[in-house]
């Protein structure tokens, strides 16, 4: 019998998975706030693209469900509340949708890529409190991201996974791994190019003026 949509997207994703959190490795004891700060203005860059992007790929019917998992208010909060500045489009580098963000043709495609979006919220509830204790922040203060949802974080997860599991036909499975391997490496290039080689773009001249 062949694997449900879920089971395939934890088994062919778990190696880049890996790869990521390790490159990543927010748990270490010895997290500086300027470094924190610049890892979230990369996210920024990324999340809010990457979220007009996958958007556009979803059915009106999942237009609310999508509207409810947007983050990149989160993250523009913990950088004012961090900075002292609020981001806006143009202020940082910001992911180009051929370059940099997985390609999403389709609802396999997007679904596949909100995976390890959604999925992240799973390790956020141990980065949070982490990151709090390690850089003294208040409380929901600077690391809101990471914290996602809060107690809700579990159901809003079950319900991510009967969604896809409910919307996404089964002859575009292939598409949905593809899409969520893709965003692991492209999340991995955007996050930590000085462990692969690369520079992330730099604003065009003149953007968001």
């Amino acid at each position: 019998m062949p694997l449900d949509l879920l089971s395939r997207l934890k088994n062919e994703t778990a190696a880049c998975h890996a790869r990521l959190e390790n490159a990543l490795d927010l748990m270490r004891d010895d997290l500086q706030r300027d470094e924190y700060i610049a890892l979230l203005e990369r996210f920024y860059g990324y999340v809010a693209p990457w979220e007009d992007a996958a958007a556009a790929c979803l059915p009106s019917s999942l237009a609310d469900f999508f509207d409810a998992r947007r983050k990149a208010s989160l993250l523009a909060a913990d950088l004012a509340a961090l900075t002292g500045e609020t981001p806006s489009a143009g202020s940082l580098p910001q992911a180009g949708a051929r370059d940099d963000l997985p390609r999403m043709d389709n609802i396999g495609d997007a679904i596949g890529s909100m995976y390890v979006m959604e999925g992240s919220t799973l390790g956020g509830r141990f980065i949070a409190p982490h990151v709090a204790a390690r850089l003294d922040l208040a409380p929901g203060i600077g690391n809101a991201y990471f914290d996602g949802y809060g107690p809700r974080t579990g159901s809003m997860w079950n319900a991510f996974r009967e969604t896809a599991a409910a919307s996404v036909p089964e002859r575009l499975h292939d598409d949905a791994v593809k899409a969520a391997i893709a965003t692991f490496e492209s999340l991995q290039a955007w996050l930590c190019p000085e462990a692969i080689g690369i520079e992330y773009s730099q604003p065009a001249p003149g953007a968001g003026s």
